[in-house]
């Protein structure tokens, strides 16, 4: 009764994270409330509160559910059967074909509550994206092993711009309402405009 219980509990959570990501993406964080949160799942305030105690818990919650969703993409990805700068421009790719997937996760990432408001929130969000730098940095060191990058590019610093660039593509995507581009398709322009640079001559 006890595995049952708590197996209910799971999807009541999992149900909750889907429905506030649904809510960021189509009227952003900052309409998320634990009101509109337990409406859209159907359930009682009171009830959401059994499962998350404010609007910060769920917000750490979708980071959370984001990092795990990215961690399996990466892992179904067979990288090791690549050479590392396959291996980059393959998880730029799959980064953003996942964020296309999870439009809510660019109006997380650029929302004003992690820009100056949740403390708990923006420690948790600058984990996720030290996750993905440390990453991103260890296939640049492995590039650089096999002379696919040049020796005097620092893998930590060309992360930073790796990454930066895939948040403009995606907050550009958001800006144009997702219809103007396909954001999966615009790996080229990434790995065109920064890994040829980085290449030995």
């Amino acid at each position: 009764m006890a595995a049952k219980k708590r197996q209910s509990a799971e999807i009541r959570r999992h149900d909750i994270i889907e429905a506030a990501m649904e809510l960021i993406r189509h009227e952003g964080v900052s309409k998320l409330t634990t009101r509109s949160l337990a409406k859209a799942v159907g359930i009682a305030q009171p009830t959401l509160f059994l499962h998350f105690g404010n609007k910060s818990h769920v917000l750490v919650a979708l980071v959370d559910s984001i990092q795990e969703g990215l961690r399996q993409e990466l892992m179904s990805l067979a990288l090791n059967q690549m050479t590392p700068l396959e291996q980059i421009k393959t998880v730029v790719r799959t980064h953003l074909n996942f964020i296309q997937n999870q439009p809510g996760i660019p109006r997380l990432l650029f929302s004003e509550e992690l820009q100056s408001g949740d403390p708990i929130f923006r420690e948790r969000m600058d984990q996720l994206v030290m996750f993905f730098l440390k990453f991103i940095s260890g296939m640049i060191s492995a590039a650089q092993e096999a002379g696919e990058i040049r020796a005097d590019i620092i893998p930590q610093q060309a992360a930073c711009l790796l990454i930066a660039s895939i948040q403009g593509l995606a907050l550009r995507w958001v800006l144009t309402g997702g219809e103007r581009f396909d954001l999966s398709e615009q790996t080229g322009i990434v790995t065109t405009t920064l890994l040829e640079g980085w290449t030995p001559r």
